[in-house]
């Protein structure tokens, strides 16, 4: 009987895959990462069988397996891979364009920025954090009335995405000290559920307290983010009202958020790897980081780039990690600025080896500037305590020093 419901299965490659993403889900909801990065390869490769006999609708599935895949590789701290992962999928949906309904197409894109925006929260560039959260806000309220008509499941699940979405960018305009944008940006987020007034607390966090606790704790958030600003602001009566909120919601998550939100004031926080790629130049000068190598971090206001590797084509990847690195070794004593831009150069060299025709050849050419690199950026994370990326990071240099020690003299010759 096992035999015959095999058989069954393989003639059936859609079936496959769908078993596999499913069991992908269960072995995430129990706490086993390592099993769901099998189950969803497999579930890719059976999807991807299909694709290749002309069913265009696989696409979706792969594009969702993809991104299950990057929440997981987030999950187990593998930080490169997650980032990676999404950096790809975000950049064929944008490349792709509308198939058809603009609407679903917008749904969808708004989605995997969101969750973009997810990955890169805690080592991403603020400038790409931010592009793709104010990307969700603007796609999801400019088809507000069509949002509207969804059914009850759905049109709660892209409010929820909108509110988190906001409160990200509130705390990211915040941090680049855009006051006004990210007050407009915490408006959003609260009015997604209701204005806060005092009268109405029991009887606000009695129903809020139903609902399912993703919603719920995004209020929560949302809430005590928006009165951590309105303190910073000066509006203490609206911040105090808003925080007194949260903590009768859930005391425990609006403490984790307010905790989250300390050491942010207006225009003090992350830098951005423009910021950084300017405190760069006027250390080593304009022969050192040159105009070529500033666009990287991106022109003024844009919010055009959402993931590393549209900071420039393709073929120049390898090329724009290894200006980067060379400008990260004579920064040892500036720890922020290396891990700044070096971790970009890192997002590139790996991108560009991913995608190398001859891998042998490519790690010839600079494996060796990777693995450098690697090694101030180690230096940096640990200086600031961070062992979580260290672990990461070094994998990634076991790696090339795995694949160096075959095409180097060990002496230098």
């Amino acid at each position: 009987m096992k035999k015959v419901g095999r058989r069954i299965v393989a003639g059936r490659p859609v079936m496959l895959g769908s078993l596999q993403y499913g069991l992908g889900s269960s072995l995430r909801a129990v706490d086993r990462p390592d099993d769901v990065l099998a189950a969803l390869d497999a579930a890719e490769e059976a999807y991807g069988d299909v694709l290749d006999t002309g069913r265009r609708d696989m696409v979706q599935r792969i594009t969702d397996v993809q991104v299950r895949r990057a929440r997981t590789f987030q999950e187990l701290g593998r930080v490169t891979d997650s980032i990676l992962e999404m950096d790809g999928v975000v950049r064929a949906a944008v490349l792709a364009g509308p198939d058809g309904d603009v609407f679903e197409f917008e749904l969808g894109l708004s989605r995997l920025l969101y969750t973009n925006a997810l990955v890169l929260n805690q080592y991403g560039d603020p400038d790409l954090i931010l592009s793709s959260a104010d990307a969700v806000v603007r796609l999801i309220t400019s088809n507000g009335l069509k949002v509207n008509t969804l059914e009850g499941g759905d049109r709660a699940y892209y409010i929820d995405m909108l509110r988190c979405a906001a409160t990200i960018a509130m705390r990211e305009h915040a941090e680049q000290g855009r006051a006004e944008i990210a007050a407009s940006a915490g408006r959003i987020a609260v009015d997604t559920w209701a204005e806060v007034e005092r009268s109405k607390f029991p009887q606000l966090i009695r129903e809020m307290g139903e609902m399912p606790s993703m919603y719920r704790n995004s209020i929560v958030r949302a809430a005590a983010c928006y009165g951590k600003l309105t303190e910073a602001l000066g509006q203490r009566e609206l911040s105090q009202r808003y925080r007194d909120f949260a903590r009768g919601l859930d005391a425990d998550v609006a403490g984790r958020a307010e905790q989250n939100w300390l050491g942010i004031g207006i225009g003090i926080g992350s830098i951005t790897m423009g910021t950084a790629l300017h405190r760069a130049r006027n250390l080593l000068g304009v022969g050192q980081v040159p105009d070529e190598v500033l666009l990287l971090g991106g022109p003024d206001n844009a919010r055009s780039r959402f993931t590393t590797n549209q900071r420039c084509p393709r073929s120049q990847w390898a090329a724009s990690a290894r200006e980067l690195a060379r400008i990260v070794a004579p920064l040892a004593r500036h720890p922020q600025l290396v891990a700044t831009l070096g971790l970009e150069a890192h997002l590139l060299y790996a991108s560009s080896l991913a995608v190398a025709e001859d891998a042998t050849a490519w790690h010839v050419a600079n494996s060796r500037h990777w693995m450098y690199l690697l090694r101030d950026l180690v230096k940096a994370f640990e200086q600031a305590g961070d062992q979580a990326i260290c672990q990461d990071l070094e994998r990634w240099t076991d790696v090339t020093c795995e694949v160096i020690n075959p095409f180097h003299d060990p002496h230098g010759h």
